[in-house]
């Protein structure tokens, strides 16, 4: 189980962080350099192409231009010299050099680069958590990581993992997240042992002594029992059903009491969220959906509105949003928030926006109660 960080205690830690809007120290920014989809299978198509429950029946397998990688690369970059101008320190993930298989006893799949980290890896108080991949092509991304996971551990940080699963077939959860919705969320002994413990890291978010995690399938189900035994006794997780995986396309808390919150989705959705949620304040994305304007056979992993909600809050005024989304910013600006426009093209074909491309490791904060009545 993970030691809270009570007090001044947690000063001098390497990681540190309860929030998602917290004065942000340092972050782990992702790179798409040889990002592919050689050998994407079920277990890809389940997260990326689902829809409508039908994600099976569709064979085709997606490419992607290189000038799209090469421009979404550009862009990180470029998001790199705009947190070090704020003061942020930036790690970057080691580079993939050559996209190679991956065998296992029950699967083959092939790398791709760590282009949205915040899928896989949390911080929580002063500990990385590698979240156990739902997705074979992200198996071993961890790999790619580890040397700054291994700086953070010498420097005093804590470091697990959850149990790798087996991503056989049998061992995965293929039932149509709607369908689950309104299901009661299952208890360990209810749920088939074969099945693995697999969850997205981006199933979740926080709120200081809280973290809501979202819960579509029995492999989310057992990720939350084993979060809610790992994180400090003094946490609350909150299980939701709210989507088929992550949920910061969905709403984003960017200080206390105030979400960022992807109407589309959400405004018949609200009562999923913990009581203490619903009474904070929203604001609503205001910028219409774009169309996806690229090639046939390349894959939409995520809607414009769902990206322009995907944003980073550097403290309780600063916030790092899609420039293209100009009418929010606008929302923002005032609401009292200083919005920092950042341009991420391809985020709709990338399926990560500026959240999802950052992990924040340290952020100037102590565990506090924001759900108190």
């Amino acid at each position: 189980m993970i030691s809270p960080e009570l007090g001044n205690e947690h000063i001098g830690n390497p990681v540190n962080v309860y929030t998602e809007w917290g004065k942000l120290e340092e972050v782990i920014l992702g790179s798409s350099r040889l990002f592919n989809h050689s050998g994407i299978d079920s277990t890809f198509r389940f997260l990326y192409d689902n829809r409508d429950g039908k994600f099976s029946e569709r064979e085709m397998t997606p490419r992607i231009d290189q000038r799209y990688i090469d421009e979404r690369q550009e862009d990180l970059d470029n998001l790199a010299n705009v947190l070090e101008s704020e003061g942020v320190t930036v790690r970057r993930p080691n580079r993939l050099d050559e996209v190679q298989p991956i065998v296992t006893p029950t699967f083959s799949s092939s790398t791709t680069a760590s282009d949205s980290p915040r899928d896989m890896f949390m911080a929580y108080g002063n500990t990385i958590i590698e979240s156990p991949p739902t997705n074979r092509k992200r198996f071993f991304e961890q790999y790619l990581l580890r040397n700054i996971f291994r700086d953070y551990f010498d420097r005093g940080a804590g470091w697990i993992a959850a149990p790798m699963p087996m991503l056989s077939d049998e061992s995965v959860d293929y039932s149509f997240w709607k369908d689950n919705l309104e299901m009661p969320i299952p208890t360990p002994e209810q749920v088939d042992s074969v099945m693995d413990i697999a969850f997205d890291a981006a199933n979740a978010l926080k709120f200081g002594k809280d973290v809501v995690f979202n819960v579509a399938t029995d492999n989310h189900a057992l990720g939350f029992s084993w979060l809610k035994r790992t994180l400090p006794r003094e946490a609350r997780i909150h299980p939701i059903r709210l989507s088929d995986s992550h949920i910061d396309g969905h709403f984003i808390p960017i200080a206390p009491g105030r979400l960022l919150c992807n109407e589309v989705v959400m405004h018949e959705n609200y009562h999923r969220l913990p009581e203490q949620l619903q009474k904070w304040d929203r604001i609503p994305i205001l910028d219409p959906a774009t169309n996806f304007d690229y090639p046939s056979d390349h894959l939409q992993m995520a809607s414009s509105v769902g990206m322009s909600v995907n944003v980073l809050s550097l403290d309780e005024e600063r916030i790092l949003i899609r420039d293209t989304a100009k009418l929010t910013i606008g929302a923002l600006t005032r609401a009292g928030f200083m919005p920092i426009p950042v341009q991420l093209r391809h985020s709709e074909l990338f399926g990560g926006g500026i959240h999802c491309s950052t992990v924040d490791i340290r952020r100037q904060e102590d565990m506090e109660d924001y759900f108190e009545s």
